[in-house]
């Protein structure tokens, strides 16, 4: 008898763990980026382009050290490239591209345009070998149900080198808020209370500015974008997302003073380095046709700082309203 119960409950196990599988099998939210990608030494800014023809390119597997691909005692510059394709499933979610860990700078596009680097490139060089890399995706790159081309420069001062280890995929990390405008990408970048157009320089937003080249930097720091809109949406009452802040921040459009997160002026440390900011924008805001000044103050009082995760972007107060209560339905 003991034995008859032994082989139901094993057999349900059984049953349980095949149904686990399936389902995991069939989850439709993760693109496996591991395998074989081409690969060249050398550095040429063409080669992010989706055109260019990598066909007489050497073959390289992705993770691993390029020392143990054939690659052994170089130091240097080197590109990666692979085709992917993402089905219809993954168009209205979040995404998120790992590369693992790199060894030791690494600037990343996809089908041709810039969505994140880590570390900094000569003359400024920082390494950044031990950070892990994940880029959020603007899904206005991808080209769904098509073939699309992710490309990655990396630079190896010495030692081991390349895409070495860790998790290669793009993944949905969720609903898509429904911005009319997504702000994913490149911004500009100055130290300081104030935006000072003669120091200003580009930065990928979301990401920490500790790892864009700005490593052991702790205090004020001004991140600004232009922006245009339409009489139909500046005449509306809008939010702006904007994402996950470290530590402290406050909002100016065109120089008006919209809100702000946590103690901008420092009195003392607090929690709001785990909040997501949610910006309420009153109607005329914004300017019709014109260029609109984004100005995000941060100001970070140790370790990691700036705009670190996404979501990063502009919609309407009633499409803010839906998306929430979608996210509590699910």
């Amino acid at each position: 008898m003991k034995t008859r119960k032994t082989r139901r409950w094993l057999g349900s196990l059984m049953v349980l763990l095949f149904m686990a599988h399936a389902v995991l099998a069939a989850e439709p939210d993760e693109k496996d980026l591991r395998g074989l990608w081409k690969f060249r030494i050398g550095d040429r800014s063409e080669w992010a382009s989706p055109q260019y023809d990598d066909t007489d390119w050497d073959h390289i597997r992705v993770p691993a050290r390029w020392e143990n691909e054939g690659f052994r005692g170089y130091d240097g510059y080197a590109w990666y490239r692979t085709r992917f394709s993402l089905g219809a499933e993954l168009e209205n979610k979040k995404l998120t591209l790992e590369l693992g860990y790199i060894d030791d700078v690494d600037e990343v596009f996809i089908n041709g345009t810039k969505i994140g680097q880590t570390g900094s490139f000569s003359p400024h060089y920082t390494t950044a070998y031990n950070a892990l890399r994940k880029y959020e995706v603007p899904p206005s790159l991808i080209r769904f149900g098509e073939e699309n081309i992710l490309a990655v420069r990396v630079y190896d001062s010495q030692l081991e080198g390349g895409i070495i280890s860790g998790n290669v995929r793009i993944f949905s990390t969720g609903v898509l808020p429904p911005f009319f405008q997504d702000l994913t990408g490149t911004w500009m970048f100055n130290k300081g209370k104030a935006f000072q157009e003669q120091d200003h320089k580009p930065i990928q937003v979301p990401g920490a500015w500790e790892n864009q080249g700005y490593n052991n930097f702790d205090g004020y720091a001004v991140y600004t974008r232009k922006i245009r809109v339409s009489e139909a949406i500046a005449s509306q009452r809008l939010v702006l997302l904007a994402g996950r802040i470290d530590d402290a921040d406050q909002l100016f459009i065109n120089g008006k003073f919209i809100g702000e997160t946590g103690d901008y002026h420092r009195r003392g440390y607090g929690e709001s380095h785990r909040q997501l900011r949610n910006y309420f924008i009153p109607p005329h805001v914004f300017k019709a046709g014109e260029d609109n000044i984004l100005e995000i103050r941060v100001y970070d009082w140790g370790g990691f700082g700036g705009i670190q995760e996404g979501p990063v972007g502009l919609m309407t107060q009633d499409q803010f309203r839906a998306y929430w209560k979608s996210k509590r339905r699910n």
